[in-house]
């Protein structure tokens, strides 16, 4: 259904006047009656006609990217493609951070939609992202690394996330490891499922249970790591190996099997994810999974501007894995 202003002004109690001058800011409103009319308008995603009709029709050659964390250098590598393509193709580019906050997320793609940007590039906080729909037939929207299929009319450019979680699970398996902890970040995301659905697959193909309590949060921060890393150890003493899954994770990890008395690989492999340039020079240096992060977001970009320029149909890109081999798998 197609909300307008007297739709607003009848749920809020108000004239349609009043939420005229809330919109456009030609009067000052209560304090309560402005809430009130504000809270209507993003509880539909309502933009005002005229800038509507704008927003379709003229070019302003900006374009928002709007990604969940800054926190790794994966994801600072994909923010770069996507800035170079921008630049090239002469295009501005707004970025925002919504620190893995869902309903600051929506605020922003709320925004950002009203304030007539050509298109989005979003990295979502979750798979809870079925409130694009309202967007997507008259915004170009474009997602990056993460995905939900419940989006239509999105496009998306990510990378093999079961590939990364199945090869960095069959090369720990091949060093003899059977009992492989998984550190991960968030949650409820495309990354994490389709790494761990990669991980649950190498083991069934070599006949190990799957164990959920092999598995531990580490919220992409270098404490959440060492956290994760001293909680799994102690609750499950057989696990020999560990899959983490963030760059600063894997810093936090290492931190806290020098403080703990393990040696890296004797004691504890460790594969990671991102490869950061701190990996080759850590001691040992450390075995990566590796996706293309700036080459992720150039193709973000480039998908984003056939959907500015009108195509119908952009294809989704998945990007291959690959891994970098050093000694904290064991590798010599």
């Amino acid at each position: 259904m197609k909300v307008t202003m007297k739709d607003i002004a009848k749920e809020a109690g108000v004239s349609v006047a009043t939420v005229s001058h809330v919109i456009n800011g030609t009067k000052n409103i209560t304090e309560p009656k402005r809430s009130k009319v504000l809270e209507i308008i993003e509880k539909y995603h309502y933009v005002p006609n005229s800038t509507a009709k704008n927003l379709r029709t003229q070019s302003t050659k900006t374009a928002a990217m709007v990604v969940s964390s800054f926190t790794d250098s994966f994801v600072n590598g994909m923010i770069y493609g996507v800035e170079q393509k921008a630049r090239e193709m002469g295009y501005s580019l707004l970025l925002v951070n919504t620190n893995e906050d869902e309903k600051y997320e929506k605020k922003t793609i709320n925004l950002l939609y009203s304030k007539m940007v050509d298109g989005i590039i979003l990295s979502p906080t979750s798979n809870d992202i079925g409130y694009l729909n309202d967007f997507t037939e008259s915004m170009p929207i474009v997602l990056v690394n993460r995905y939900n299929p419940v989006v239509k009319n999105a496009p998306r450019v990510t990378g093999d996330n079961f590939r990364v979680g199945y090869d960095a699970t069959t090369h720990l398996i091949q060093h003899g490891h059977r009992n492989i902890g998984v550190i991960y970040a968030v949650p409820n995301v495309s990354t994490t499922e389709g790494r761990l659905n990669g991980y649950r697959r190498a083991l069934k193909e070599n006949g190990i249970p799957y164990d959920e309590d092999h598995l531990e949060l580490g919220y992409a921060t270098v404490e959440g790591g060492a956290k994760a890393a001293e909680t799994l150890l102690k609750k499950e003493k057989d696990i020999t190996a560990l899959f983490i899954q963030n760059d600063l994770m894997t810093i936090g990890v290492i931190s806290k099997l020098k403080e703990l008395g393990l040696e890296v690989p004797e004691d504890i492999a460790l594969i990671g994810f991102g490869d950061s340039p701190s990996a080759a020079i850590t001691a040992p240096p450390i075995t990566n999974m590796v996706l293309p992060p700036e080459e992720i977001g150039t193709k973000a970009f480039e998908s984003l501007s056939k959907l500015i320029d009108g195509e119908a149909h952009v294809e989704n890109i998945e990007l291959p894995a690959s891994m970098v081999v050093r000694k904290s798998c064991g590798c010599e």
